[in-house]
């Protein structure tokens, strides 16, 4: 089961196993065709079973049908389960029914999305060399920086932020968060062009030297300063198939969230809040920025 770690459920020493599960009664035929298993009156299917292992992390060919087999087992131990949890009545209980209705508006909300992403056309390989002139920092200049690097969490505190702004070096920066007792990890890294988003290598390229800059990164923030810099050019065919997929996320990006707005301004009309949960109504203009308007 370890090669197969997506999802599990919390069986205390359960283990179904895929080739021996009989539920009472005769022993019933073996699945065969597009069926690869019976739980009680239920069929799991090859496509059911595909869609399980959509997502999971790819393995050696050799370890396939052990990851196959480790998530039929997962099925198998779900549909059981699922099917005592109806006898019990808790498929009727209220809040397993809030429940449902958000899990089922959710999938078919990414559903939405899933279908506009797929209409988007293709990239064509033009188009990928067009991004790879305009933007020599990452393919025929591609850049490597080797920095001194401080990472520490999203500070509670927001006016940290704002004393960093002014810091000129990283040892400054060491005092701040030491005197604000603010853990962070100081060392070297690296940052490669490729991977990064354009604008921020360019300002990076842009930069004085030993300037210190600033990044976010997931739930952390990243201070840098460049050490060195050298440049690896990154072309052909890999370039190619990087670009085409940098450009390909970009378009379905913007093709989504269009989309998406589009929906969700056509319904406005139709949405009706409380006035408890209403949104607040903005505040009135200074009189003096409505006089400067007038003319007054």
């Amino acid at each position: 089961m370890g090669i197969f770690k997506a999802r599990h459920l919390l069986i205390p020493a359960v283990a179904l196993a895929v080739s021996a599960c009989n539920f009472g009664g005769s022993k019933p035929k073996a699945p065969t065709g597009q069926v690869v298993a019976t739980v009680g009156g239920h069929e799991i299917t090859v496509r059911q079973l595909n869609a399980e292992l959509n997502g999971a992390a790819p393995v050696a060919p050799a370890a396939q049908k052990e990851q196959k087999r480790a998530a039929l087992n997962f099925m198998i131990e779900r549909t059981v389960l699922a099917d005592d949890a109806r006898k019990q009545g808790i498929d009727k209980d209220p809040d397993f029914i809030l429940l449902g209705q958000r899990a089922m508006d959710t999938l078919l909300a990414q559903q939405l999305q899933a279908k506009v992403a797929a209409a988007v056309p293709a990239i064509t390989l033009d188009e990928a060399n067009r991004f790879e002139n305009a933007n020599p920092n990452i393919f025929a200049e591609r850049k490597i920086f080797e920095v001194d690097q401080i990472r520490m969490n999203q500070p509670s505190d927001r006016a940290i932020l704002a004393k960093l702004q002014p810091l000129k070096t990283l040892d400054e920066v060491v005092s701040l968060l030491t005197e604000s007792k603010i853990p962070f990890q100081r060392a070297t890294s690296t940052i490669d062009a490729v991977g990064q988003n354009p604008k921020l290598i360019d300002a990076i390229v842009a930069l004085p030297p030993q300037e210190v800059f600033v990044f976010p990164a997931g739930n952390q923030i990243m201070i840098n300063q460049v050490k060195s810099a050298r440049t690896e050019p990154f072309t052909g065919d890999a370039a190619n198939k990087y670009a085409m997929n940098v450009l390909r996320m970009e378009r379905t990006q913007t093709a989504v969230q269009r989309q998406m707005a589009a929906i969700l301004a056509k319904a406005k009309s139709t949405i009706v809040v409380s006035k408890d949960y209403a949104p607040a109504k903005a505040a009135p203009a200074p009189a003096a920025a409505t006089t400067a308007k007038t003319g007054g």
